[in-house]
């Protein structure tokens, strides 16, 4: 196992080597890891049908985080690009191996990437017929779930994406000093999990969840003619949550504060702090 310093120069050269990978190999794996975490939404879903109303709140979450946690575990072995791990390859810029320039580019590159793979799967997921299964259970909670995605505050959802993505770039950093698989596995899920568990907000996540509940609210109101009262009350949401679900609020009321909330929890209270914290015994390492 890596000490903390080691760590950091393990981080700080694994993201350089990242922001140079070639971009056609860029685009592909960070793709990829939006499609894994998709499927780690997915796995979340169908794991915890009934179990908040027929079991427990809390057992619903803790579960649900486990089985996503999966989705990450995915990037990692496999080598993708997630924009909310990607931040920390500011944490290269800073030590002056790659350019700031260069940086923000790559960041841009895996999230407009990552939101291709998430909504691919979002628009594979439906044609596949499996949320339709439990007599839609699953399909029918993605509504609600987007309405409170785009209708809470906006520093509630820059906070949450604080805290969501300390959690996932500390299990880059723990995975990145373990030395075995059973480490970077434990790692991984225990600290996924719970960012999930305590609902906080990842912007690659969002990008399946609410592509998903735009998918189902189009659906349902096809169904239903175009009653949006009769949609109401089937899904027990409001008429006017519903007319908030939107492609522009998504982008501007949900995945704006949170992706800026993922750079902040990353970048700064994770890598910058780690960085700099280790800065003097990696020098004596040198």
């Amino acid at each position: 196992m890596l000490n903390p310093a080691q760590t950091a120069e393990a981080i700080s050269g694994s993201m350089e080597h990242k922001a140079h990978t070639p971009m056609m190999s860029v685009v592909f794996l960070a793709i990829m890891a939006g499609a894994a975490i998709a499927m780690g939404d997915i796995f979340w879903a169908h794991s915890t049908v009934g179990m908040a109303e027929k079991q427990s709140i809390g057992m619903a979450n803790f579960i649900g985080g486990i089985t996503f946690s999966c989705g990450l575990m995915m990037v990692v072995f496999y080598g993708g690009h997630l924009f909310t791990s990607s931040v920390l390859s500011g944490v290269s810029a800073y030590d002056g191996k790659v350019g700031i320039e260069k940086t923000i580019a790559y960041w841009v590159v895996v999230w407009v990437c990552n939101f291709i793979g998430g909504a691919l799967i979002a628009y594979m997921y439906y044609y596949s017929g499996l949320p339709f299964k439990f007599d839609a259970y699953i399909l029918k909670h993605f509504v609600p779930s987007g309405i409170v995605k785009v209708t809470d505050p906006f520093h509630e959802l820059f906070i949450r994406g604080i805290f969501c993505n300390v959690f996932v770039c500390m299990s880059i950093w723990t995975a990145t000093s373990e030395s075995n698989l059973s480490g970077k596995f434990f790692a991984i899920m225990w600290m996924i999990g719970a960012f999930v568990a305590c609902s906080m907000e990842h912007c690659v996540a969002n990008m399946f969840i609410i592509t998903e509940a735009i998918i189902a609210k189009a659906h349902y109101i096809a169904a239903a003619g175009g009653d949006l009262d009769a949609v109401a009350k089937m899904l027990h949401v409001s008429v006017d949550g519903l007319k908030e679900l939107t492609w522009g609020n998504f982008l501007w009321k949900n995945l704006l504060p949170v992706t800026l909330g993922n750079i902040v929890g990353g970048l700064f209270f994770v890598g910058l702090v780690g960085f700099m914290a280790n800065k003097f015994d990696m020098k004596k390492n040198a």
